[in-house]
C-alpha cells in the first residue's frame, strides 16, 4: 500500500495562531515518501494584499545556521533571514528569462553550437555560479541590520505604502520599498539539527461601525471613463470590438476623453479623424499611439448613454505665433497662442462633430497641461465662451485648463504646471472665471507621496478652496514614474486612496483614468497607464492590464450618472469609505481597507444591500449575495450595492450603432 504523502506545515488553533515545529524539534514525516526530518513549514493560507505576520519563538536554537522566513509571489519574493546577532531581508524577481546570468553565456563565443552552449551552463549551474539555477533570479534589494540578545519575536508588515518592515523583538531593524506582491509563506532552517519551535500570529478582525445619513448630500456625479486611444481601437478584431463595448457598459466608462489631432491638423480641419494621419504619441519602442478622433466611436459611445469630452493637448501649427513669452510661472516658453484661431478650431470641432455624431462635445478644456500667460489663458477663455454661444452651443461647458501637477511644493510641481497655481491663475478675474464650468487638474505628483497618501490631503483641499463654487472633473489619473511601472497590486491600491480622495476631498463630479485604451506591446507601459489594453494572443481582444482595472472598478462599476455622494463616517480611518445615493432607493457603498488587519463592518443608514462585489490580488471585482456579516481583508475593496450591472441592449452591434 503507497504511503500517504504529507507537507510539513503548522498546526492550526481555533484562535488563529498557528504552532510549528521543525528542525529538531519537528517530527520525520513523508515529503514526497522522503521520509526525512522537516526543515521546512509550509503557512497554509493565501496572503491578503496587505498584511502582518509575527513569529514568536519558544526555543530558537539555529546552531550557527540561519533561519529563512520566505514569501513569494508571482513574479518575485523576498526571504528573512535570521542568524545570531543579525537580521537581513533580500528581494529577488524571478518571471523572466532576462533576470538569469544563463542570458549572458553567449558574450563568451557567440558561435557555440546548442550543444556546447548547454554544457556550459550545466557546468556553471553545478558550480552554483551566481545568478544560475533551477530558475531564473535577479536579487533586487539586500538590507541586513544588527541585534542583540536572543530572538523572542520576528515581525513583518507589507503595507499600502510600499512599506517591507522587519522588526525584531518589537524593535525596527528593517524598512525597504517593496513592489512585489506575494501570496504563499513558508519557514525553513539549513541545518537539521536547529531547533525551532514557536507560533504564527496574525492580526484578528477589527469590528468597525459605518454610518451612512442619505439626506447630508454632496456633489452630483457625472461619470468615469478616460482616453480610448483610436489607433489602439482599430487594432481590435470584429470579436473584439464588441467584448470592448460589453466592457465600457459593464465597467461604466461612458465619458470618451478625445486626445485630438494636435499640430497636423488642416487649416481647413478636414482630416480631425483621418488615423492615417494621426500625431504620434510614442511609448518606449511601441509603435505609436496617435492622437486623433474617432466619430464614428463616439457616435456609439452617445448611443450608448455616453458623452465625449473634448480638449486640444499640443495646438495647430497654424494656431501658434512664433516667439518667446513668459508662462503663467514666468518660465521662458515658445510658441504663444493666436487666440483667434484657436477658438476657430475650437468651434470646427463643435460644428463637426454635431454633424457626425449628432451633438457637439458636452464639455470642452481651454488646453490640456501645457502653459500659457495668465493673460492669454483668459483670453483663450473668454473668446471661447462668446464663439460658442454665437456658434449655437451655449450648452456646451467649458473646463479650466488642467495642470500636470497639484502642488507647487512638489518636486514635479516645481518643474511643470501645477493646478493650485493654475487655479489662481483663473479665479484671478471674476469675469474669466464666470465663463468657467468645471475646475480641473491633473495629479501625477501624488507618486511622490506615495509613501504618505495622507500628506497629499493639503493640497487637494487648497485646490477646492480655491476652486469653490465650481464642479471638479478629475481628467487624468494613473501612474507613470518609471519607477512605480510594475504591476503591483498595492500600486492599484494606492490609486484607489486618490479616487476616494478626490470623491470626499474634492468634491470630484467623474473620474477619467489617463488611457481606457492604449496599444502596447511592452507591457510595463500598459502595467499602470491603461485600463485596457489589446491581447494579439487571444485574437486581438481587450484585456486587461494590470490590477488597476479591478481598483478603478469598484468605484466606477456601480456608481452611475445622476448619483449624489451622500455623507459616511467609519469607526476606523483606514477604512476609506465612500457611499452614494441615486433615484428612489438606489444605493452604494464603497469601502477600502488599506490596513494590515481585517475588518468586520456593521453598515447602518442604507438598509439591505443584496449585492456585493470584491475587489483584491484573488477577485476582479467578484459579484456575491451579500453576506450578514462583512469581512474586508487588508488591502481589499469591497463595493456593497443595489444598484443593477449595465449590460450591453439586447441584438447590439457595432455597426448598427455607428
Amino acid at each position: 500500500m503507497q504511503k500517504k504523502m504529507r507537507i510539513p506545515g503548522a498546526d492550526r488553533k481555533p484562535d488563529g495562531t498557528t504552532h510549528f515545529r521543525l528542525g529538531a524539534s519537528g517530527q520525520r514525516v513523508d515529503v514526497w515518501l522522503t521520509g526525512r526530518t522537516a526543515r521546512n513549514v509550509y503557512f497554509q493560507e493565501h496572503l491578503p494584499a496587505c498584511f502582518e505576520r509575527a513569529l514568536e519563538f519558544d526555543r530558537l536554537n539555529l546552531r550557527g545556521a540561519a533561519l529563512e522566513w520566505i514569501f513569494t509571489g508571482a513574479r518575485g519574493g523576498f526571504a528573512v533571514r535570521v542568524s545570531k546577532n543579525s537580521v537581513e531581508t533580500v528581494q529577488c524577481y524571478y518571471d523572466s528569462f532576462g533576470l538569469s546570468a544563463l542570458s549572458a553565456l553567449g558574450k563568451a563565443d557567440a558561435s557555440a553550437s546548442l550543444e556546447q552552449w548547454f554544457a556550459t551552463s550545466m557546468a556553471q549551474i553545478m558550480k552554483g555560479t551566481e545568478g544560475l539555477g533551477t530558475y531564473p533570479r535577479k536579487e533586487w534589494v539586500r538590507t541586513k541590520a544588527d541585534f542583540r540578545g536572543p530572538v523572542r519575536s520576528l515581525t513583518l508588515s507589507l503595507d499600502h505604502k510600499l512599506a517591507l518592515t522587519v522588526r525584531v523583538n518589537g524593535a525596527l531593524k528593517i524598512n525597504q520599498l517593496c513592489l512585489i506582491d506575494v501570496s504563499r509563506h513558508q519557514m525553513r532552517v539549513s541545518d537539521p539539527k536547529a531547533d525551532v519551535q514557536g507560533r504564527l500570529i496574525k492580526p484578528q478582525p477589527v469590528p468597525v461601525e459605518v454610518n451612512v445619513d442619505t439626506q447630508r448630500r454632496r456633489q452630483t456625479m457625472i461619470g468615469f471613463g478616460g482616453v480610448t486611444i483610436p489607433t489602439a481601437y482599430a487594432e481590435l478584431s470584429a470579436h473584439g470590438r464588441r467584448r470592448w463595448w460589453e466592457l465600457v457598459m459593464e465597467y461604466n466608462l461612458l465619458i470618451q476623453r478625445e486626445n485630438p489631432m494636435g499640430p497636423g491638423l488642416r487649416r481647413d480641419m478636414s482630416n480631425w479623424d483621418r488615423l492615417d494621419q494621426a500625431s504620434p504619441h510614442y511609448y518606449g519602442d511601441n509603435f505609436p499611439n496617435g492622437n486623433v478622433s474617432d466619430f464614428a466611436y463616439n457616435r456609439v459611445l452617445r448611443r450608448l448613454g455616453g458623452q465625449v469630452w473634448f480638449e486640444f493637448w499640443q495646438l495647430p501649427d497654424w494656431a501658434v505665433k512664433t516667439g518667446e513669452y513668459l508662462d503663467e510661472k514666468n518660465r521662458k516658453r515658445h510658441g504663444l497662442v493666436d487666440v483667434r484661431q484657436y477658438v476657430r478650431a475650437m468651434v470646427g470641432y463643435c460644428l463637426e462633430a454635431k454633424r457626425r455624431t449628432g451633438a457637439p462635445p458636452e464639455v470642452v478644456g481651454i488646453q490640456n497641461e501645457l502653459s500659457q500667460p495668465v493673460a492669454t489663458y483668459h483670453a483663450m477663455t473668454q473668446a471661447l465662451r462668446v464663439s460658442l454661444n454665437r456658434a449655437g452651443f451655449a450648452g456646451v461647458k467649458i473646463h479650466m485648463s488642467d495642470a500636470n501637477m497639484l502642488s507647487p511644493d512638489s518636486t514635479w510641481g516645481r518643474q511643470y504646471a501645477d493646478g493650485i497655481t493654475r487655479a489662481r491663475t483663473f479665479t484671478a478675474d471674476p469675469k474669466v472665471w464666470d465663463a468657467i464650468d468645471y475646475a480641473t487638474t491633473h495629479m501625477y505628483d501624488y507618486q511622490e507621496y506615495f509613501n504618505d497618501p495622507d500628506a497629499f490631503d493639503a493640497p487637494l483641499r487648497e485646490f477646492h478652496r480655491l476652486t469653490a463654487g465650481k464642479p471638479f472633473l478629475s481628467t487624468e489619473l494613473c501612474v507613470n514614474n518609471p519607477r512605480f511601472q510594475k504591476p503591483c497590486y498595492r500600486l492599484a491600491l494606492l490609486m484607489g486612496e486618490l479616487y476616494h480622495k478626490n470623491l470626499v476631498l474634492a468634491d470630484a463630479a467623474a473620474l477619467l483614468y489617463c488611457w481606457s485604451l492604449v496599444n502596447v506591446t511592452q507591457p510595463s507601459f500598459g502595467w499602470t497607464r491603461a485600463l485596457f489594453v489589446p491581447d494579439e494572443s487571444q485574437g486581438f481582444v481587450p484585456a486587461p492590464s494590470s490590477h488597476q482595472l479591478r481598483v478603478f472598478g469598484a468605484y466606477s462599476r456601480r456608481i452611475r450618472k445622476g448619483m449624489t455622494r451622500v455623507e459616511v463616517r467609519a469607526s476606523d480611518p483606514d477604512l476609506l469609505t465612500t457611499a452614494f445615493a441615486g433615484r428612489g432607493r438606489e444605493r452604494t457603498v464603497v469601502m477600502l481597507n488599506r490596513s494590515t488587519h481585517p475588518v468586520t463592518v456593521t453598515l447602518h443608514g442604507v438598509g439591505k444591500m443584496p449585492e456585493m462585489e470584491r475587489c483584491d490580488p484573488y477577485h476582479e471585482n467578484e459579484c456575491v449575495s451579500a453576506p450578514a456579516k462583512i469581512r474586508i481583508e487588508p488591502g481589499a475593496v469591497v463595493t456593497l450595492t443595489n444598484v443593477p450591472r449595465q449590460r450591453l441592449p439586447d441584438h447590439f452591434t457595432v455597426s448598427s450603432y455607428a
